[in-house]
């Protein structure tokens, strides 16, 4: 964690989580607020949060998972550098499952026919500026937080 974003006191609990990043795009639009609600009213707790720049060599190395499997994967880490981005750690039983569910398919176009509550489908532009990250696999939850 302080490779990615340095020493950071946190509230984090790292237990029954998931990490969320607000991607620099909604930090810019305003709309943070908007989903903080959406989340908290969904029931999710959040235990911790922390807005931060990433350079891109960080953001290419937190996203390095998608490096190959997805196509915008260049366009995805230089828009994380775009400005702010605000880091969440959520929690709930079944975390990181419950919140994906919540966070809808990474294509908001998708997103909207599947999913239309869903958080991509609400404040998601493309499958680049989508709003949000979120922890893939349940066994990464505590990692990325």
């Amino acid at each position: 964690m302080d490779l990615f974003f340095g020493e950071l006191k946190t509230t984090a609990l790292l237990n029954n989580c998931t990490c969320c990043v607000i991607k620099p795009h909604i930090v810019k639009a305003g709309l943070v607020g908007q989903i903080i609600d959406a989340i908290l009213e969904e029931g999710f707790e959040i235990s911790a949060m922390q807005m931060f720049n990433l350079d891109r060599p960080t953001a290419e190395e937190f996203l390095e998972i998608y490096r190959g499997v997805l196509p915008e994967f260049i366009a995805i880490t230089e828009q994380m550098t775009t400005g702010p981005c605000i880091a969440l750690e959520i929690r709930q039983e079944n975390a990181v499952q419950a919140f994906r569910d919540l966070v809808g398919p990474m294509d908001p176009e998708i997103a909207k026919n599947l999913r239309p509550n869903s958080l991509r489908a609400r404040f998601g532009v493309d499958r680049t500026r989508n709003a949000l990250h979120c922890t893939d696999l349940a066994e990464d939850g505590v990692l990325e937080s």
